[in-house]
């Protein structure tokens, strides 16, 4: 049996771009509704971190996936990326083979690389599978949990990228034809502004 566990981190307060990124509308739904759609029909279990205006991105997603998604809150969200990233840690827990990690404004992900990257995971289980675009990484990314103390000892606003870091040479990096791992929000809502 293969487990793994998705963890969207959805808990930033949108500095850049208020009131919030994640609840932009692209075509018929928001970014974070896009974010999670790309995941919630693979055989994995679904995690959400939750925290700046956590009411109404729940509500938002509970309106279109119902009991789909496991909720959780992360109080410490003013404090940086690496809070949601434990949050999402501890929430899943070790009973899983792999987490992936997902931010959730990234709703240009195609489904099929996400099939392709958990295709790779399966046949070749390295400690972490990331995918990349045109020489550049890109979510989402996958670490074996038994890096979970690791992740930790994580501090401010880096996610998996310092763990990433720690074990360069046992990252398994996949190339994909899809910009979308690598485009987020920020680029969409630059692009508009500008345009």
């Amino acid at each position: 049996m293969f487990n793994l566990a998705m963890i969207i981190t959805a808990a930033g307060r949108s500095t850049r771009f208020p009131p919030n990124k994640l609840l932009e509308k692209l075509e018929d739904r928001t970014a974070i509704e896009h974010t999670v759609n790309t995941f919630v029909d693979f055989d994995l279990d679904t995690f959400v971190i939750l925290g700046y205006q956590s009411e109404l991105i729940q509500e938002v997603l509970m309106n279109r996936f119902d009991d789909r998604i496991i909720y959780e809150f992360n109080t410490q969200f003013h404090s940086g990326l690496s809070s949601s990233v434990i949050t999402g840690v501890k929430a899943a827990g070790r009973t899983y083979d792999y987490w992936c990690f997902c931010p959730g404004d990234k709703p240009f992900i195609q489904r099929k690389t996400v099939e392709l990257l958990i295709d790779k995971l399966k046949s070749e289980q390295p400690l972490i599978l990331c995918p990349r675009h045109q020489g550049k990484p890109g979510h989402p990314t996958f670490f074996s949990t038994e890096l979970s103390p690791f992740f930790l000892a994580a501090t401010g606003d880096t996610g998996g990228r310092q763990v990433m870091e720690t074990f360069q040479t046992e990252t398994l990096f996949v190339d994909v034809p899809d910009e979308g791992v690598h485009l987020d929000m920020d680029y969409y809502l630059e692009f508009e502004n500008a345009r």
